[in-house]
């Protein structure tokens, strides 16, 4: 594939993530009233200017905003700033300041000059916090390609890894608060560069074919995570033939297995880009400028609400309130599937009460004003439910997974382990998903017909998908549908 046509086409399709009412005519309306500014030296790094452009917040003015970093791709040799400008409109209108920067770029100068250049620009917004009007403790990092490589290491590492060059404003921190890469190389070693463009490996980071991997290795995000990282979230396409899948997947699990928060988002049918190949891509655009705009308000928090109400024309059904927020914040579409019902009074079929509830395909959120937050919306024991219903005598063929790192839950007297296992840490463990109230079998799916390895958990039922690539090779049985047809 050519890598300029294919960093192109999703430059034309990252400008469409963040819509609203059109970016384009955000950023114009914002110049010709002066309120972009451009061309903003923030570092000089052995001689050269550094730029920049910043977009103020269209909403929430008198309070420091909270801050989103663009980082443009163009494999660490090319690109630019105005990237951002097509689509800043939409975070200025909730109340961020958006800034995106230029840097060094490569060959006429080497690896690791641009991030030090991308760390002294998180440097100079902190120094101009007043000036700008910024808050300091909220900036997010925003990347896609070799952007989203550069603001990964921007994520990962501190003063140790020796990234912070001479550029300037060296009393303030690097750091970032949280990060959304996007299909970003993240293990240099296992990724030929030259696979990436020919000629990448020398002319940005000084390698050839052959050479000692050290520079490769320290330049790595998956090298620096610890349990200190910020929020992630990983968007890559299932099907990009620049930047293998394993490479979003491979910081993913290394992020998981850390204890930090991360969501990766494998993107069905998306070539690097989100090119669409093979079918139209899924989740879709408009879903992923859903899922980067959720992610921004629940880590570093426009300085606009929520919205209170979300209505979703494939079924006609709304969210509002405390189910909205609980919806966003566990996983929203992917996890939870879309609205079936609008809230109803229900009575619970495990302790007797009635409960305002909300039927998703994948779940029923009940609603318990009794408990503090975030306890006070409690998914429905679908799981368990069903499988009294459907198992009263317990499935007998039923096989332990033994893999190692399995775990038994003495609770329950059930095992899990393996891609179940890895599934169920990352998408909320216990309060989520609850106990195995199962070991796994095969069953024939009510929906399609098919026969997937299942295991049944107190709040949901785990399929098996191995013709996916992760994480989609776990997806949840559609028990709110299921259930709800059920009712009288």
């Amino acid at each position: 594939m050519n890598l300029r046509k294919s960093v192109l086409i999703g430059l034309i399709l990252i400008t469409t993530l963040l819509p609203g009412q059109s970016g384009i005519t955000h950023a114009s309306t914002l110049a010709q009233a002066g309120g972009v500014k451009r061309d903003v030296t923030y570092c000089t790094a052995n001689g050269v200017a550094l730029k920049m452009d910043i977009y103020p917040p269209t909403a929430g003015q008198g309070k420091p905003a909270p801050v989103v970093l663009y980082v443009h791709g163009g494999s660490w040799i090319s690109g630019d700033k105005w990237e951002i400008g097509l689509v800043s409109g939409e975070l200025n209108a909730k109340g961020y300041l958006v800034a995106s920067v230029n840097y060094r770029l490569a060959p006429q100068y080497k690896w690791p000059a641009q991030i030090e250049d991308v760390k002294c620009a998180v440097r100079y917004l902190r120094a101009n916090a007043a000036a700008y009007n910024l808050d300091a403790n909220r900036i997010a990092a925003w990347g896609s390609s070799a952007g989203g490589h550069l603001v990964s290491l921007l994520g990962l590492t501190d003063k140790s890894a020796g990234f912070e060059g001479n550029g300037g404003y060296a009393e303030q921190p690097s750091n970032v608060q949280a990060v959304i890469d996007m299909f970003g190389p993240t293990d240099l070693t296992a990724f030929n560069p030259d696979q990436y463009a020919i000629g990448v490996g020398e002319s940005v980071f000084g390698v050839k074919p052959g050479d000692p991997t050290d520079v490769l290795v320290k330049a790595s995000p998956v090298t620096y995570v610890t349990a200190s990282a910020p929020p992630f979230l990983i968007l890559q396409g299932d099907k990009d033939r620049v930047v293998p899948a394993s490479q979003s997947q491979k910081l993913y699990d290394k992020l998981i297995a850390a204890g930090t928060p991360a969501t990766l988002v494998m993107v069905k049918n998306a070539d690097h880009g989100f090119t669409p190949t093979g079918g139209p891509i899924s989740p879709t655009l408009t879903e992923i400028r859903t899922i980067i705009e959720g992610f921004l308000d629940r880590n570093i928090g426009g300085t606009q609400p929520l919205p209170l109400t979300r209505t979703f024309p494939e079924t006609g059904k709304s969210i509002s309130g405390r189910f909205l927020q609980y919806w966003e914040a566990h996983g929203g579409l992917a996890q939870q599937g879309f609205p079936i019902s609008d809230e109803i009074q229900e009575r619970s079929e495990i302790d007797g009460k009635t409960y305002t509830v909300q039927y998703f395909e994948r779940a029923v959120f009940e609603l318990h004003p009794e408990n503090q937050a975030p306890n006070d919306v409690l998914l429905s024991l679908l799981g368990a439910l069903r499988y009294k219903s459907k198992y009263p005598d317990g499935v007998t063929l039923a096989t332990p997974n033994t893999t190692p790192g399995s775990v038994l839950f003495p609770e329950t007297g059930k095992r899990l382990g393996g891609t179940f296992l890895a599934y169920w840490q990352a998408h909320g463990s216990l309060a989520q998903q609850g106990y195995p109230i199962s070991d796994e079998f095969r069953e024939q799916s009510e929906v399609d017909g098919k026969t997937y390895t299942v295991q049944y958990f107190e709040r949901a039922v785990f399929e098996l998908h191995p013709e996916n690539a992760a994480p989609n090779d776990v997806l949840l049985s559609l028990l709110g549908s299921l259930r709800y047809k059920s009712r009288p």
